[in-house]
């Protein structure tokens, strides 16, 4: 164990120098001061890890010390002393935030390992403000860029609505950066310093998805051997973020649905109800109206999420954003001082593509430029240009007149196998050029019946 400084504020001087002999001759270093003043002094100019006063002194007492260190935010544990002791008094100290209380004539023994253990708590109390801070540290490193009016109009209504506890739907098209948004709106409100914790509604079996969201008891089903805290209990005074929240099962939106109305849910394979207190934000790609209206999403649910919609624009509708999203790129694959920069002629092209993937596609194209760049300086030959892909794709399937005569799902399916063989069947990025989750892409794959040719 560290050495322990003490601060040993009492106005009966042959009591304080007592135990401040005591204290020094079982190896911790305390300092004893006869006022509150005086210790207020002397904590200006030292740090102590516990603090021991006596409540009755005159002028200041060892309860009004107590709240302006409490107030002043400094990391001191206090133990109370007083010769007049009464249960009222103690509450009074304990709820100003006082770790222990003893009362007159006080064993020295006692109050030594009171001082021990309020040391062990104010270190704990460090460690995880240490954690913290570093946590939210590297949480708090995202940026949103862009000053184009359509991503000002939802940063301005991000910051406005970030303080309240109502629940908000972040919409957008894939790859726009809706979880960003909903960071911010945690980081930018007065839960910061509690839990964001972010779950895809869509990549997880029904029975998994509930078991994750609400956790569950040990035996609830086959393969729960141990019982399992849910990320609503993990989120708690938090924020839960619900991505791709339109492919969540409709049973788990009923379980959604009463713990959005009441805070309470029970684990799977529990009666017992538990109760938190989470913000939830959700985010989807989907047209969410349009899933109300065939069924697919709960309209009681729908309009109990959308309590208030941040809509993220598309890329291509804020093009002016580009070359502040591809400098804010650049400069994060800085190495040994050196900078890669974009020409012109490919900055230009950039400016000109649709981005059907947005952001994420955008920063992609970017990192197989720095790959293949002579150099640092990115030409439009390394980035191997969208427009390519997008040629290539349509040019699996032209448009003709006969095409007017098929039906969506017909062409759909086409459109899907052009994409799956373009990217040599890599699921994940046909997802992303597609606009739907891997998941959903699974699906389709099996209900078109589409196989490799």
């Amino acid at each position: 164990m560290n050495e322990i400084r003490v601060l040993v504020v009492d106005d009966e001087q042959d009591l304080m120098e007592l135990l401040v002999r005591r204290l020094n001759r079982k190896g911790i270093k305390a300092k004893g001061v006869a006022s509150a003043e005086e210790a207020l002094e002397q904590l200006k100019d030292e740090t102590f890890d516990v603090g021991v006063f006596d409540i009755r002194m005159e002028g200041m007492d060892g309860l009004s010390l107590l709240e302006r260190i409490k107030n002043e935010g400094l990391l001191l544990e206090v133990i109370m002393l007083t010769g007049h002791g009464t249960i009222e008094t103690a509450i009074d100290a304990m709820k100003k935030g006082a770790y222990d209380y003893l009362t007159k004539p006080y064993n020295l023994a006692e109050v030594e390992v009171s001082i021990k253990k309020a040391y062990e708590k104010k270190q704990l109390k460090e460690e995880n403000e240490n954690i913290r801070r570093l946590f939210h540290a590297k949480e708090q490193s995202f940026h949103i860029i862009g000053d184009s009016p359509l991503m000002q109009q939802a940063k301005e209504l991000t910051a406005k609505v970030a303080n309240s506890d109502v629940s908000i739907l972040v919409e957008g098209e894939s790859g726009t950066g809706k979880e960003l948004f909903a960071k911010a709106l945690h980081y930018w409100s007065s839960r910061q310093d509690e839990p964001f914790i972010a779950i895809n509604s869509g990549a997880l079996p029904d029975q998994l998805l509930e078991s994750e969201l609400f956790g569950h008891a040990k035996g609830a089903f086959t393969g729960a051997q141990k019982e399992k805290k849910g990320l609503v209990e993990v989120a708690h005074n938090g924020t839960l973020f619900l991505d791709e929240i339109g492919e969540m099962p409709l049973d788990t939106q009923v379980k959604l649905l009463r713990f959005l109305e009441t805070g309470e849910f029970r684990r799977v394979g529990e009666v017992k109800e538990r109760k938190v207190n989470v913000r939830v934000v959700t985010a989807t790609n989907r047209d969410m109206e349009e899933e109300v209206k065939k069924a697919n999403f709960r309209e009681d649910l729908f309009y109990r999420l959308q309590v208030l919609k941040i809509t993220v624009p598309p890329l291509r509708e804020r093009t002016e954003d580009i070359p502040s999203l591809v400098q804010f790129f650049l400069e994060s694959k800085k190495t040994g001082g050196q900078t890669f920069e974009l020409s012109e002629d490919a900055l230009k092209h950039l400016q000109q593509y649709q981005f059907p993937g947005n952001v994420r596609e955008l920063f992609h194209i970017l990192e197989r430029g720095c790959l293949l760049s002579q150099g640092t300086k990115i030409k439009l030959g390394d980035l191997l240009l969208p427009g390519h892909v997008k040629s290539q794709v349509s040019g699996n399937y032209a448009f003709s007149n006969d095409k007017l005569t098929r039906t969506l799902e017909e062409v759909e399916k086409e459109h899907i196998d052009a994409v799956l063989t373009f990217t040599d069947w890599n699921k994940s990025e046909a997802a992303k050029v597609l606009g739907i989750s891997v998941r959903n892409i699974y699906r389709k794959i099996e209900q078109y019946q589409i196989s490799p040719k």
